[in-house]
């Protein structure tokens, strides 16, 4: 029996500066997720670390403006950590700085919880390993999630 023709996802996605572009990067992260085996738990950590990412990039880095571009690399960091580069050339933002996750206090309850300001703090909680660094003309957040036995 002929086995199927699987298409390998490609390692980079390049989105323009507009939240509709998430509905792109959906699809290649569920395709990353068949080529690594992912499991569903794993794979929501990732969706939720790259929406965070990216549209915080959108809103607050480029300010809502279009025409933009945002780079997501995926790659595989020894046998059990895929990690995430995205990379933007928005003004200077260190989302790990101490005065980043300041912005907004933890809930203590669900009648306390606020929509906005919380993303930073979901990266910390659900990324493996987070890097920053600046670049000459942009930023770089690196996202690592730890991959199940």
């Amino acid at each position: 029996m002929p086995q199927a023709n699987t298409v390998k996802p490609a390692p980079r996605l390049i989105l323009q500066s507009q939240l509709g572009e998430l509905a792109r990067l959906w699809p290649w992260v569920e395709a990353l997720a068949d080529e690594y085996a992912i499991p569903a738990d794993t794979l929501y950590a990732i969706h939720l670390c790259l929406e965070e990412a990216i549209s915080n990039i959108v809103r607050h880095g480029y300010c809502g403006q279009p025409d933009h571009s945002i780079c997501v690399h995926c790659g595989l960091d020894g046998v059990r950590t895929l990690v995430f580069t995205v990379e933007d050339q928005a003004p200077p933002f260190d989302p790990l700085a101490p005065s980043a996750a300041a912005e907004a206090p933890a809930p203590t309850s669900i009648d306390e919880l606020q929509p906005g300001g919380q993303g930073i703090r979901l990266l910390r909680k659900f990324a493996g390993t987070l890097a920053y660094q600046r670049l000459a003309g942009g930023n770089r957040l690196t996202i690592g999630i730890v991959l199940p036995c």
